[in-house]
């Protein structure tokens, strides 16, 4: 009997039991209202700007690039495709554009050269040419036979003991080079005849060709301006640089090179309980507030989610769940300037049904 005494004077009564319940994950609602916990964020999230991709660029570039300069800070307002920083690669992939500017104006001057065929003067002169190398190739075969013959005769007295084996081998090396040297001579004299030949015809062949080449040269500028163009990183959006993660010297990492955010148009993200969510419809008017700014704010529900999740914004009372499923609805701020630079910052939001 003692016992059962000390059983029934411990045993937890009806009224405790409910009171340790886990409250809502809602911070505390009327029966007129939802209120529930939140974050402040710009329209459209906040954006995290990386690095363009450089793998596909005509000039090697060997692993991430760094931050050359930095054009922006943090605050600042910018506009969509503007300028915020230029990478370390950009002087390189300025000069191989360079490059690929003249490699255009050559091919198109070589094209203009082709529809205006030769001039007299370009006859005249590959005329010469041609004389001149039919004269080489006559002095380098009169050569070739005197270094022949006397070859020949080392040859000779080297068998007779007149001579060393090392004279007579450098006079048949001297007849080789020259037996060399005579046969590009005629190769060249060929190359000058049928040039001359040519020369004063303009084939379709040869503008057709010259105009290959000027569209493989535009082809490669176009692709050195692309490359230009990733070495120098732009806003997405017009909004505000809300936080810089790489400065000049370093290299862009997983959380990019700034954030962006358009904070002139502000949002609370509000985390309704899932048996709540019903209750909840575009248009009805809700109150934001937090000890970070004085007063309230007023808001429209513009956006209700489609997904339940698990929440993300947790309430600082430790009696609280924290292992809740939510809608996450936005509401449009009427007046954003007063918190346009507190991005996630957490609140209350009050929505009247």
């Amino acid at each position: 009997m003692a016992g059962l005494g000390i059983y029934l004077a411990l045993r937890p009564s009806p009224t405790s039991q409910s009171n340790s319940l886990p409250p809502s994950p809602a911070v505390g609602q009327s029966a007129n209202t939802i209120t529930a916990l939140g974050r402040l964020e710009p329209e459209g999230q906040v954006v995290k700007v990386a690095a363009p991709s450089t793998s596909g660029s005509a000039v090697p570039v060997f692993g991430s690039p760094r931050v050359a300069r930095l054009l922006v800070q943090e605050r600042a307002q910018v506009k969509a495709g503007q300028p915020i920083a230029v990478l370390d690669i950009y002087d390189r992939l300025m000069a191989a554009a360079l490059q690929s500017q003249a490699q255009v104006q050559e091919a198109q001057s070589r094209l203009a050269q082709v529809q205006a065929g030769a001039k007299r003067g370009d006859i005249a002169a590959q005329q010469a040419t041609a004389e001149s190398q039919r004269a080489s190739v006559a002095r380098l075969a009169a050569k070739l036979s005197t270094a022949k013959w006397e070859a020949q005769s080392y040859q000779k007295l080297f068998r007779d003991g007149a001579i060393s084996e090392q004279e007579a081998r450098n006079r048949q090396l001297t007849a080789e080079a020259t037996a060399r040297e005579l046969d590009q001579a005629k190769s060249e004299y060929d190359a000058a005849v049928k040039r001359l030949s040519s020369v004063a015809e303009v084939r379709p062949t040869d503008v057709q060709q010259a105009q290959a080449e000027v569209n493989v040269a535009m082809a490669g500028i176009q692709r050195a301006k692309a490359d230009l163009e990733s070495a120098v990183v732009r806003s997405p959006i017009t909004g505000q640089i809300i936080k810089v993660h790489a400065r000049e010297g370093e290299q862009i990492g997983s959380d990019g090179l700034v954030e962006i955010g358009k904070t002139d148009r502000m949002y609370a993200v509000a985390e309704i309980y899932e048996t709540d969510i019903q209750k909840v419809k575009r248009g009805q008017k809700a109150v934001i507030t937090s000890p970070a700014f004085p007063g309230e704010i007023s808001g429209v529900v513009d956006q209700i989610g489609l997904a339940i999740r698990k929440n993300d914004v947790l309430n600082t009372d430790p009696a609280a769940n924290t292992d809740v499923r939510v809608v996450e609805v936005k509401i449009r701020l009427d007046d954003s300037q007063p918190v346009s630079g507190l991005t996630n910052l957490q609140v209350k939001v009050t929505i009247t049904p």
